[in-house]
């Protein structure tokens, strides 16, 4: 694709302005979303950032590493360039981002070089994303800047296709790669999601597409006998996943290969020459929790990686506005986090008017969508514990644990108090906790989100016989989403963005099941 960058508007901007990008391929799926000062914190630890602004700092700024940024949403957003920007911001506070030492070094060499830290940078000003994304894949892909991880450099090619709408010949005529070259990196990343999502959901391994070996799963791949045992293929049009076995005993074969896959030097040992992978798959046929006995006779498409719509390359190169505003609109219920088929209802016109609401928000209004859902969740739960007649459970439950947390401290005091004034008797524990007011039952009927999904969680989960392991996956995902909502409500420095949302819908979805159903039972009954 020819483009001619000699059109590009050069400016100086100061460093201050630049907002480094939080879609960055290194970053943006590790997820956490990420403010400003993080990413620096991020960059520092993992791409050896305070390294370059040491290196800066002692050698100068290099000529001809001008920045590419583009406006969004009134920002000034760093495409290409992060790390230098990064360092840049750090030598204008080291305080800030760094440890004592290494802020003292920088800051020597800042008065010894006489370095401008309010120095404005010369910067080029791509018209959008996609006509920056040539030289960004360029100089990752190659040598003259710090390349890209295997998987960053994936993720890179699998958002013009899944994200920027882009064909398979348009990312060609993009990044001037042959069609293989553009396949190559969607099976990995497909089948990448795949174990991502059975690994964090099964055993809560979490896998990060920047470390993960992609290596030794295209050898896996690559490999037909183990293809066939793994049951998959994939389009040859478009790289995307082909299941040929059912979902269940697929994400069976996952489980296994991927907890294999993850230790990346073994495997590399164990998959090596022929008679060694065809002994590796023959082991792995041999295992008695595979199902051998039916084969989908119609292979289907995996339902994992979700498809939008497709625009043509045309309207992307004419298209200079934002991001967001580039893709194509979609009908409302296809951008939406809750799908159009839920149905979750507790007989409460309140709560079915919140679920209303909650399920008619898009997915861009993601502060909107964080605080509604933890509103939606803790009236639901106190809906519950109403209804199921718990608040004297709770009560009672509470009220023991804080009579007991009293004695253990009237007990410490008592230890004190004899060793002290060299007491021989027991101070009265009763009269104590009446003293320091450690008894005295509380009224609970008017419960905190944190009493009413501990109890929930700990107390009533268990009546559900549910298998160990969700059970377990529940209880975990209660607390770590708990966490975020309040995080999201309470917290001006914490940024939402739309995978947070994701999750903490598709986490605490089970739990409104089985808590709407057990009401319904209940009344039935």
């Amino acid at each position: 694709m020819y483009i001619d960058y000699s059109t590009w508007e050069e400016f100086d901007y100061k460093v201050s302005s630049l907002h480094l990008d939080i879609n960055n391929p290194r970053i943006k799926y590790r997820g956490i979303p990420l403010n400003q000062t993080q990413i620096i914190d991020f960059l520092i630890k993992s791409e050896k950032v305070y390294e370059l602004a040491k290196k800066i700092s002692e050698e100068g700024y290099f000529v001809g590493e001008a920045p590419i940024i583009c406006i969004e949403n009134d920002k000034k957003v760093v495409l290409e360039g992060n790390r230098r920007t990064a360092a840049l911001k750090i030598l204008q506070n080291p305080n800030k981002y760094l440890s004592k030492v290494r802020a003292n070094v920088l800051l020597k060499n800042i008065l010894k070089n006489n370095i401008p830290t309010n120095r404005k940078l010369r910067c080029f000003i791509s018209p959008n994303r996609l006509l920056a994304n040539p030289i960004i894949y360029s100089r990752h892909n190659g040598l003259s800047l710090e390349r890209w991880k295997t998987g960053n450099q994936y993720l890179f090619v699998a958002e013009m296709y899944y994200e920027d709408g882009l064909s398979i010949e348009d990312i060609c005529d993009v990044l001037n790669e042959t069609k293989s070259k553009v396949i190559k990196p969607l099976k990995a990343y497909n089948l990448f999601l795949e174990g991502q999502d059975v690994l964090n959901r099964e055993v809560n391994i979490q896998i990060d597409i920047a470390t993960f070996d992609f290596t030794n799963l295209e050898r896996f791949f690559n490999y037909d006998d183990a293809r066939k045992l793994l049951g998959i293929d994939f389009n040859e049009e478009n790289g995307e996943l082909i299941i040929t076995i059912s979902r269940e005993e697929f994400e069976k074969r996952v489980l296994v290969i991927f907890k294999r896959l993850i230790d990346a030097e073994r495997f590399s040992r164990d998959f090596n020459r022929d008679e060694q992978k065809k002994e590796y798959v023959k082991d792995l046929s041999e295992n008695s929790d595979f199902d051998f006995s039916t084969i989908d006779t119609q292979a289907k498409s995996s339902q994992s990686k979700s498809s939008i719509d497709k625009v043509t390359l045309d309207e992307k190169k004419n298209n200079t506005t934002t991001r967001r505003k580039q893709n194509p609109l979609k009908r409302s219920f296809e951008n939406s986090i809750i799908s159009s088929e839920c149905l979750i209802s507790f007989e409460n016109d309140k709560l079915d008017d919140l679920f209303s609401e909650l399920k008619s928000l898009t997915i861009d209004k993601k502060y909107s969508f964080a605080i509604l859902l933890r509103s939606y969740l803790e009236q639901v739960l106190f809906h519950y514990v109403s209804e199921k007649n718990l608040f004297a459970a709770v009560g009672l439950k509470l009220n023991q644990e804080k009579r007991e947390s009293g004695l253990a401290k009237v007990k410490v005091l008592n230890s004190y108090v004899k060793g002290k004034y060299n007491i021989s008797e027991n101070l009265n524990a009763e009269d104590i906790m009446k003293i320091l007011k450690f008894t005295g039952d509380k009224d609970y009927s008017s419960l905190s989100l944190k009493i009413m999904l501990d109890y929930i969680k700990n107390i009533e989960l268990a009546k559900f016989q549910l298998e160990a392991n969700i059970l377990k996956n529940i209880k975990q995902y209660i607390d770590n989403v708990k966490n975020e909502l309040d995080l999201a409500v309470h917290n001006l420095n914490f940024i939402i963005d739309t995978t947070h949302n994701k999750r903490a819908w598709s986490q605490l979805l089970p739990l409104f099941e089985l808590l709407s159903k057990d009401l319904l039972n209940m009344q039935e009954n």
